[in-house]
């Protein structure tokens, strides 16, 4: 586990069991997140965009005039030890105000207890749909969700004349949730869908799928699972001298594949939710102070985490009150700017409907977003090099 991770919620939770008098001064925000488990490594990254803006927060004056503490728990990377630790929060704790853990399997037992106490949750880190469709009042998704992983692909299809597409995936539900977004886009579009395929976890063989694509020919390929798996996917089409006309794949838009692709990488395109360059309010800012405190850029998993307190802030200033109910009234239509794009939810469900994925292409080594329009850093570079030979 990294040491800088344990240090600062080592301090974190030191404040778990604060003196009456210390809390006169103070606004308590409960936490569960994975300090260990399979989700440890993506916690890391969503609680120093949380812990920044901590920081941030406190250096303005706090929230109306009380300094912001977090009560940070270990969840385990568990569904059920999330629930046990947001019920202790808030019925032990009795923290002031509440964000989600990282993880849709956790928030949607996390959310569940929240709207069982009538606790106002932010769903910083539940990106999946069906925690926000369960008639829930009191939880509010700043993630964006699954399904605009694949936004892009609808307005691809129609500016390349996408005729003909294969879907090929890594089995597992967020996938399953896009496939049916990507299927509708297909049907809206008269695209025919001649390869949809899932393989199993673990899977680095893609010859089958790239001999039926040959026969095939899809002008688009597009692929749900993880960096490795992009990364060996695009090492097969080179090898055997194959590429589709345009090939998508969320793990893309991660360092990782750049790195290890090297060239290879040229022209594939990334789903992504949030890159560094984006020209949205308050980025810059963000980029440069968690740059400079952190040494790295930031990611997707950090910009989730920044962006679900940034809200949670302006709803609190807005309510004027700590009060669930007014601020439960606010978050139902507040709209506002964030670093990841324009947030909005469904007044009915809570869902974010405002922050939309982006397309990036890797172009001269450095991914180049695309899509969408208004936030491009460059137009994309179709078809790629291979299929039109």
């Amino acid at each position: 586990m990294n040491k800088l991770w344990f240090a600062s919620l080592a301090a974190a939770t030191a404040i778990a069991a604060p003196s009456f008098a210390q809390a006169q001064d103070t606004v308590r925000i409960g936490i569960a997140l994975s300090q260990t488990g399979n989700l440890a490594d993506s916690a890391t990254h969503y609680w120093r965009g949380v812990e920044l803006w901590r920081d941030e927060v406190n250096a303005r004056g706090g929230l109306l005039g009380k300094k912001v503490e977090f009560v940070v728990y270990d969840d385990r990377s568990d569904p059920a030890t999330s629930a046990r630790l947001y019920e202790r929060l808030i019925t032990n704790d009795k923290v002031d105000l509440l964000i989600s853990t990282i993880g849709s399997a956790q928030t949607a037992t996390a959310t569940a207890v929240a709207e069982k106490h009538k606790r106002v949750m932010i769903n910083g880190g539940g990106a999946s749909e069906s925690i926000q469709q369960r008639g829930f009042k009191y939880i509010f998704q700043t993630a964006a969700r699954i399904s605009a992983y694949v936004d892009g692909i609808d307005p691809l299809m129609k500016k390349y004349n996408v005729k003909s597409m294969a879907f090929v995936a890594r089995d597992y539900s967020a996938a399953r949730d896009m496939e049916k977004v990507v299927k509708g886009m297909a049907q809206k579009n008269g695209v025919e869908m001649v390869m949809d395929e899932y393989f199993p976890s673990g899977n680095v063989d893609f010859s089958s799928q790239i001999a039926r694509a040959r026969q095939s020919k899809p002008d688009l390929w597009v692929s749900v699972g993880y960096p490795n798996e992009a990364i060996e996917m695009t090492r097969q089409f080179r090898a055997s001298n194959y590429m589709p006309k345009i090939f998508v794949h969320n793990g893309v838009a991660q360092e990782d594949y750049i790195k290890a692709a090297g060239k290879d990488a040229e022209g594939a395109i990334g789903m992504s939710l949030y890159e560094p360059s984006l020209k949205t309010a308050g980025n810059a800012e963000f980029v440069k102070n968690f740059s400079g405190r952190y040494h790295y850029e930031p990611g997707y998993y950090s910009s989730f985490g920044y962006t679900a307190v940034s809200v949670l802030e302006a709803a609190v200033k807005k309510a004027g009150s700590f009060d669930q109910e007014k601020l439960r009234n606010v978050l139902t239509t507040l709209k506002m700017d964030t670093i990841m794009g324009k947030h909005e939810v469904d007044p009915k469900t809570g869902m974010q409907l405002g922050i939309r994925g982006l397309l990036v292409q890797v172009q001269d080594g450095k991914r180049e977003i695309v899509w969408p329009e208004e936030l491009k850093t460059a137009d994309a570079k179709l078809p790629l090099a291979a299929a039109a030979r």
